[in-house]
């Protein structure tokens, strides 16, 4: 019984891991696809799901800021038009991969995840605003 469980469990893991890694379902781009994709389609939509306060520390060009922790963070995602391609991305990438599955869950097909988040994107040294 236990190796049966053990199987299912490493199966049904591996099932998640190359759902993530790629292809038609991809939620998930590191920050150097993020800077090719906002360089090459000027109509991706940036969300920075931060708080204001790490928003004003810096944050990228042209990002919209909604705070993943406000009480009207379900509200202000459902006013976005669902057709529009989306980046995500907050400190390290876990408020916006939790924004991204939301978001999915609620309709929007073309939206992606910033792997590492802001800290990846600075040291990678590539440019913010404040």
């Amino acid at each position: 019984m236990y190796r049966i469980l053990s199987f299912l469990f490493i199966f049904s893991t591996l099932g998640a891991c190359a759902q993530s890694a790629g292809g038609a379902n991809q939620t998930n781009m590191n920050v150097q696809e993020v800077n090719t994709l906002l360089d090459e389609n000027k109509e991706v939509v940036l969300i920075d799901v931060r708080t204001p306060d790490e928003f004003n520390q810096g944050h990228l060009e042209g990002a919209d800021l909604i705070n993943f922790y406000g009480a009207n963070f379900q509200d202000e995602v459902a006013k976005l038009d669902k057709e529009k391609e989306y980046v995500i991305y907050c400190r390290s990438g876990g408020r916006s991969g939790k924004a991204v599955n939301m978001m999915q869950q609620m309709g929007f097909k073309n939206v992606h995840n910033m792997s590492g988040g802001i800290l990846a994107w600075n040291r990678a040294n590539l440019k913010t605003v404040k």
